[in-house]
């Protein structure tokens, strides 16, 4: 049986009077002998430290991310039917396939990632469908910009090209036709035979926002178990907060995943250090589900 560490103590519990006592007094004296412009060096690099240890900066491999532990603990469930929306060239797909029973649907618009998801395909057939469509908030044709053919960074949103790394690689620009999930859905339900889906996971470099307001009927018919979303630095330049995430999502509880298969911990979203503009991934939870 596989151990998945959730929640062993939980974050958004208040603090007790004296622990809050402690923590103020704890603060004056870190204050008084860190707060100056010559220390904040440490300062500095105690937050990279402990940014990481809270799951921000996770990326990597699906082990390294905590993503190959979250799909086991999903496998639990026997999963029939898991969206994969910008699958690139399939690796999270490939996992869940391995890992799991379930159909999985990938959507992936950037030609020559979509190239090695068909390969994909062709080794689950009958249980990898690729659509070579990007997914947003209306159904349109798109300018999708990237750097190599096949890069992660591809991304339909201009805005975040206010990030030095991706404005210096996403130099090229092809057009893509791009779909809603309400409308695919709506197209291929009866087909599917989907009645619930156990898996939404969304990774379109800052446009998750727009996928999930095109999936507005698909999420209040099909009520997906768990909606994972990256969320990074993109969504500052989108300007959308975790906060406006989850308000959108409502009936879901927000989870961060940790890395190195650590588990998953419940986050408040009310707080500012939920909201921390950085590299992650969340999971929300249908409420009903216990995990």
């Amino acid at each position: 049986m596989v151990n998945i560490r959730v929640n062993i103590k939980d974050p958004t519990a208040p603090l007790s009077p004296a622990v809050r006592q402690l923590y103020s007094l704890l603060g004056k004296i870190y204050a008084f002998i860190f707060a100056r412009p010559s220390m904040q060096f440490v300062n500095n690099a105690l937050l990279r430290l402990a940014l990481r240890g809270r799951g921000y900066d996770n990326f990597g491999d699906l082990t390294a991310t905590g993503e190959h532990t979250f799909i086991k603990l999903l496998a639990r469930f026997k999963p029939s039917l898991c969206i994969d929306v910008g699958a690139n060239k399939g690796h999270y797909s490939h996992t869940l396939l391995e890992s799991t029973t379930t159909k999985v649907i990938a959507f992936e618009p950037l030609p020559e990632a979509f190239k090695s998801l068909k390969m994909l395909a062709a080794e689950f057939p009958g249980r990898l469908v690729a659509v070579d469509k990007g997914v947003g908030s209306e159904n349109a044709e798109l300018d999708l910009y990237y750097g190599e053919a096949d890069s992660e960074l591809a991304s339909f949103s201009t805005e975040i090209n206010e990030i030095a790394h991706v404005g210096e690689a996403n130099k090229n620009r092809v057009k893509v036709p791009v779909v809603t999930l309400d409308t695919y859905f709506e197209h291929e339900s009866r087909a599917l035979g989907a009645h619930e889906i156990d898996l939404l996971k969304i990774d379109t470099e800052g446009y998750e926002y727009e996928v999930l307001t095109g999936a507005t009927d698909t999420i209040r018919k099909l009520r997906p178990k768990f909606i994972q979303i990256e969320y990074n630095w993109h969504q500052l330049f989108k300007m959308r907060s975790l906060y406006s995430f989850a308000r959108l999502l409502d009936g879901y509880v927000p989870y961060q995943l940790l890395p190195y298969g650590s588990g998953l911990i419940k986050v408040d979203v009310r707080k500012p250090e939920s909201n921390i503009y950085r590299y992650a991934n969340f999971v929300f939870v249908r409420e009903d589900i216990k995990i």
